[in-house]
């Protein structure tokens, strides 16, 4: 992303209300959650066996789940939805 698209963006998230910037924040931590998830699966492919991949992936459902109370959000789910919601 080039400096002026930086910009106009902060300009556009300047004009947000409280609650339109908190959903905005929900919406972009759930994505960086997703790709980090993504990462983490990834290195878990090259290095763990399956079955021990498997494992690690369910510890991690459950303590996202169960332990913080967040439910799964996917990018596909939301990014269309979200932005429009959010006027960006």
């Amino acid at each position: 992303m080039d400096e002026q698209t930086r910009r106009r963006v902060f300009q556009k998230v300047k004009t947000f209300s409280n609650h339109k910037f908190w959903n905005w924040m929900n919406y972009m931590h759930s994505r960086a959650y997703a790709k980090a998830a993504q990462h983490y699966e990834e290195a878990m492919g090259i290095v763990l066996q399956p079955k021990q991949a498997a494992a690690v992936k369910s510890k991690a459902t459950e303590i996202r789940e169960k332990w913080d109370g967040m439910s799964t959000v996917t990018i596909d789910d939301t990014e269309g939805a979200e932005f429009q919601s959010l006027g960006v």
